[in-house]
């Protein structure tokens, strides 16, 4: 469902100090995305907690998926 809605599946974004101001602006451009439950992962790492950003990191929103 992210997938589907998303413009399109790579884009480069202004830069944001940390993950909860690029979560914020990501909300502002694209506000289907509250509606929606995902995961944010940081060069591959997901992330529970708000985490500084230097600029050049690859992010991804990660859409549920279950585990054990």
């Amino acid at each position: 469902m992210l997938a589907e809605k998303m413009p399109q599946s790579e884009f480069e974004f202004p830069y944001h100090k940390d993950s909860n101001e690029l979560l914020k602006a990501l909300n502002t451009k694209y506000p289907f995305l509250a509606d929606l439950k995902f995961s944010l992962a940081v060069d591959k790492q997901l992330v529970q907690e708000n985490t500084p950003l230097k600029g050049n990191e690859e992010i991804a929103l990660l859409p549920p998926f279950s585990g054990g």
